[in-house]
């Protein structure tokens, strides 16, 4: 039996912030109290929160899930994404990347949990964005089932545009599986959004505002719709690169903290130096701001994390930090159905935690109660992978 009680004046528990103690038994959170009898470590100024449920993230230190890769690939990923206090994650995943995925899910394994594969198309069509030359194919629902049956049972999530021919048919295909369907990509105005609605349905905006139809004051575009909607589901990608503070302020006026999942939507490069990167045959710029662009000047995933993301939550839009804790946690415990056992701070849970300062930098995760990262011994060569500065061509 495995038993540790921390103190700290910062635990955000389902009822609030509490100054008190947080004791974890053989990987379950068993008491949260204001005081404490026996023994006990103290977190110092470190606050201890949920950790963090990433649905939307393509890479991370150099470990990528858009390139084929191994499960050695994959578990480097997972214990990467501990150290900005991950402690779940739907690998967003190129179709090269889904039997190593799937593989690691049913092995034991250092680092952040894997709820399952989230595909991000392929049936695109994007819109509003700075899109040069790229097509991809119509929906298909014979193509769905290869891609799900790659996944072996554990594809979570399939990202559409609505409005392509042929998606209502995936959608339906997709919802009769128990897959979670986002709105992604897309070239729809605001009244093909109303009609996939209405006819099929979907759970989730992709990256709400990027890769969509912005507001017009004679049609409020996919972003107006998808806000004036009921019963969805929003990433958003808080970096303040993709989507700036007035606009946030919108959407948070609009729909409540409740709705809004915190994805951080990063590469391979994201917790990697600054400079120029080779990728797909083609140069990729990233910036200490954490802003990714390719040649053609669009953005490209994002250089930073969701736990920086809460930081500019907090301190450039003037979210609640409670409320941007809550984006990043029982909201995407909830989109998953697995809020029972993760995504907040509860007696009875699964202690999935990190400890974190105020500037938002982490210093221990721990998932399942058993640490997976700390800062003191967890240094960026047993983090990062060594060969994803192989495609660094150029520094910043």
């Amino acid at each position: 039996m495995s038993k540790i009680t921390w103190k700290s004046k910062r635990i955000l528990t389902e009822n609030g912030m509490v100054n008190g103690y947080i004791t974890i038994e053989d990987g379950y959170i068993r008491d949260i109290s204001d005081h404490c009898d026996g023994a006990y470590q103290d977190a110092g100024e470190l606050g201890i929160y949920p950790g963090i449920i990433d649905i939307h993230n393509h890479g991370f230190g150099g470990w990528s899930m858009t390139d084929p890769c191994e499960d050695e690939d994959v578990r480097g990923y997972a214990k990467a994404l501990a150290s900005v206090g991950v402690t779940g994650i739907l690998p967003t995943a190129k179709e090269d990347a889904f039997e190593a995925v799937a593989r690691v899910m049913d092995q034991d394994y250092e680092g952040a949990a894997i709820y399952g594969i989230h595909s991000e198309g392929p049936f695109w069509a994007r819109g509003g964005e700075n899109t040069v030359g790229m097509s991809w194919p119509l929906p298909d629902v014979e193509e769905t089932k290869r891609l799900t049956a790659r996944a072996g049972g554990k594809m979570a999530m399939m990202a559409i545009a609505p409005e392509l021919p042929g998606a209502y048919d995936v959608i339906r295909y997709l919802h009769a599986q128990g897959i979670k369907v986002a709105c992604c990509h897309t070239a729809a105005h605001s009244q093909e959004i109303y009609d996939a609605l209405e006819h099929v349905g979907f759970d989730i905006a992709t990256h709400l505002g990027n890769g969509m139809q912005g507001i017009h004051h004679r049609d409020v575009g996919a972003l107006g719709a998808l806000l004036l909607s009921e019963g969805l589901y929003y990433e958003v990608i808080t970096d303040l690169n993709h989507i700036c503070a007035d606009m946030l302020k919108i959407m948070f006026r609009l729909q409540p903290y409740e709705k809004f999942c915190l994805i951080s939507d990063s590469n391979y490069i994201a917790g990697l130096p600054a400079g120029t990167y080779m990728r797909y045959g083609r140069k990729m710029f990233a910036d200490e701001k954490g802003l990714i662009l390719n040649s053609d000047g669009r953005i490209c995933g994002s250089g930073k994390w969701v736990l920086y993301n809460i930081g500019q939550l907090v301190n450039h839009v003037g979210v609640p930090l409670e409320a941007a804790l809550r984006m990043a946690s029982i909201n995407p415990a909830r989109f998953l159905g697995i809020q029972e056992k993760t995504g907040s701070i509860r007696s009875g849970k699964r202690a999935d935690l990190m400890f974190v300062d105020e500037q938002f930098v982490c210093h221990r995760t721990y998932v399942g109660g058993k640490i997976v990262f700390d800062r003191l011994t967890d240094t960026g060569e047993r983090i990062f992978n060594p060969e994803a500065m192989k495609r660094r061509v150029e520094n910043a």
